[in-house]
């Protein structure tokens, strides 16, 4: 979410002289609504390969802002001029699938490494109970490269995975 601010931030002040600009159609306009759209394309698509959990409606309003300024600029134009700013429309969309694509990807292996956690942790939870502590020392190796993962990976975690890795954190931590 800070990602998202700070994208949404430095894309703000662009933004602002976009918006506050007469569009004219003339080619100077329309190549700085086509910069500033295509800036706001390649910062979303740089947030999306850090990170692809992302607040969609405030960055979908704020393309939806960029695009209507460039489709003011060229209301007078030829087809061929508008090809530009359709290719970068092509872009929005694909990083928007590919966010989806890669969080379904993050969802689907922290609930895989979770599983062999929790398999690991159920199967010695009787150890436990039987005054034979264990920690983080004791996991196997399987589950210590799970462990490793999902560590690593703590703050990206959906909320039901990451309350069950905090969970058997804190017993491990005892």
């Amino acid at each position: 979410m800070q990602r998202t601010n700070a994208v949404l931030l430095g894309i703000g002040m662009g933004l602002f002289m976009v918006v506050s600009c007469d569009q004219k159609g003339n080619s100077e306009e329309q190549k700085e609504s086509i910069d500033k759209l295509e800036s706001y394309v390649d910062s979303v698509e740089t947030a999306v390969n850090r990170e692809a959990n992302h607040n969609w409606t405030v960055l979908d309003r704020r393309y939806s802002m960029l695009v209507s300024d460039v489709e003011s600029s060229y209301q007078n134009t030829a087809q061929d001029a508008k090809k530009e700013w359709e290719d970068l429309e092509k872009r929005y969309e694909d990083a928007k699938i590919e966010a989806k694509e890669r969080r379904d990807e993050m969802e689907e292996a922290a609930e895989r490494h979770m599983s062999n956690v929790e398999s690991w942790w159920e199967i010695n939870v009787a150890k436990v109970q039987r005054s034979t502590k264990s920690t983080k020392a004791d996991l196997e190796e399987g589950t210590k490269e799970s462990w490793d993962w999902l560590e690593k990976n703590a703050e990206k975690l959906g909320d039901d995975i990451k309350k069950r890795y905090e969970k058997i954190k804190s017993d491990l931590e005892g």
